[in-house]
């Protein structure tokens, strides 16, 4: 049996640091904050599973936010940890046929025991499955059993490869994946992929927020989470992780540009992309900092802790975490009565699909495959595309493309310049939230200042935007 009861696994403490080696007496050690710490059901320290966590963070596997991918595997392999001590299993004794059933049981659990409702679809199951065998793999090395995981071992499973379809942006060689499989796996359900989200959802957002708003600071909050998710096509996470320094920086540019945290990427490495900014948005994000974010400083946390990030809890001061961003989109869809499913990274998939909509109008491309084409042999489209996005591998940015000529071939839209097309339609929504501030009270002179400021830099903005393209016409050529 797999029995449900509090987790198994608490994160290691900020200020925790794992030693490394010995230099000249002196033991040398580097953070490693958010690691999560393994457990058995009765409270034992689970040794096994936390040589496994430390080998996920030698591989260099996230744990931002939270405990990141780290997390993600501590709660599957979480499951098996259940199952194993509920029966009396040691984890190198593990039949292939426990094994099995262990599938079995993960597949035909209940939301509760008069419901036909599985609680995990064939895909969660599968992705549990993949990381316990991959868990069980390093067991058997770690007790000096090669075939303990082996297509004839104790437990049968196979590593397996898929190759990726086309080169990455970065490189033209191909991308493999490894990936476990046992043959109890249930059958994929089909991805579901997200589609963009639809002007008349975003408005309807923008247009809830200040009914369905508990207080000034938190109504201001979301106005700049709905404002920086749609201008940057920021993942949830790297919304979170943005920092008023990035944004003072982009105001001191001659060509604005914000920095942003690109997540994602493997080895612990801090990477960054750099995404246009309109100065009226930037004015935008500084009226909010010095308005509303300093109050809420001042009494919680203090100017001394402050850690400097933008979104930050009410209550405390720090920073918020990526799942209450979620937590906001999904509380404003509801109150404004969007039926269809609303989430963070519908956002992201609305701004990639403009920027390739607008490289295709730019560049006359004929179809898909002239630009994919063009992604892979001119460089400073490819290095641009990954700039904006994020990406590294092409496969992964397929869907946009397709969604992009759809919407081109649907409406034959001229993108001229795609930076004035995103300025104009920010700045809307802008004015939407001063027509509410007007609405609640706000004295007209603290709007008619505030708009005149934004006035001046959309002015700028306009006058400049020629020189913001997505891509320079000139570069392409001459690449």
């Amino acid at each position: 049996m797999i029995r449900a009861g509090k987790k198994l696994y608490q994160l290691s403490s900020r200020e925790f640091r794992l030693p490394i080696y010995v230099n000249n007496g002196q033991v040398i050690t580097e953070a490693a904050d958010d690691i999560p710490l393994l457990s058995w059901p009765d409270g034992g320290w689970c040794f096994e599973g936390n040589f496994y966590m430390l080998d996920l963070y030698y591989r260099g596997l996230s744990r931002i936010n939270k405990g990141g991918t780290l997390l993600a595997y501590a709660t599957n392999i979480s499951h098996l940890l259940r199952f194993c001590f509920f029966n009396k299993i040691n984890l190198i004794d593990l039949s292939d046929n426990q094994f099995i059933l262990f599938i079995k049981l993960l597949q035909g659990e209940k939301l509760h025991s008069k419901s036909e409702i599985s609680i995990r679809d064939a895909n969660t199951v599968i992705a549990i499955g993949r990381n316990c065998l991959d868990f069980l793999n390093y067991i058997g090395k770690l007790n000096f059993q090669p075939n303990f995981i082996a297509s004839q071992g104790q437990i049968r499973a196979e590593l397996k490869v898929s190759v990726g379809n086309s080169a990455s942006l970065s490189s033209q060689s191909k991308i493999n994946k490894t990936y476990w499989h046992h043959r109890s796996f249930p059958t994929p359900d089909p991805k579901v992929k997200r589609l963009p989200i639809s002007t008349d959802a975003i408005k309807k957002l923008w247009g809830i927020v200040q009914s369905s708003s508990k207080s000034i600071f938190v109504r201001k909050r979301r106005y700049v989470m709905l404002k920086l998710l749609e201008i940057t096509g920021g993942r949830r996470s790297e919304i979170a992780l943005l920092k008023i320094k990035d944004i003072l920086n982009a105001s001191e540019m001659t060509t604005p540009f914000l920095k942003i945290r690109t997540l994602k990427k493997r080895g612990g490495i801090e990477v960054y992309r750099e995404i246009p900014i309109a100065r009226h948005d930037i004015a935008y994000l500084i009226e909010f900092v010095e308005k509303n974010r300093q109050r809420v400083i001042r009494t919680t946390c203090g100017k001394s802790n402050d850690e400097g990030y933008l979104l930050v809890n009410e209550n405390t001061g720090k920073k918020i975490q990526a799942n209450t961003v979620t937590q906001e989109v999904s509380i404003l869809a509801k109150a404004a009565g969007l039926k269809e499913k609303i989430c963070p990274h519908m956002f992201r998939h609305r701004f990639i699909t403009k920027l390739f909509v607008a490289l295709i109008e730019q560049h006359n491309f004929e179809n898909l495959e002239d630009f994919r084409r063009a992604l892979l042999d001119k460089e400073a489209l490819k290095q641009k595309v990954q700039q904006w996005t994020g990406h590294s591998n092409l496969d992964s940015l397929d869907i946009y493309i397709h969604l992009a000529f759809d919407e081109v071939t649907t409406f034959k839209k001229t993108y001229n310049v795609v930076q004035t097309m995103q300025i104009i339609e920010s700045f809307k929504h802008t004015l939407d939230q001063i027509e509410g501030e007007l609405f609640n009270g706000v004295p007209p002179k603290l709007v008619v200042e505030n708009l005149k400021n934004l006035v001046d830099a959309l002015q700028n903005d306009l006058k400049v935007s020629n020189e913001i393209l997505i891509i320079s016409e000139q570069s392409i050529l001459n690449d």
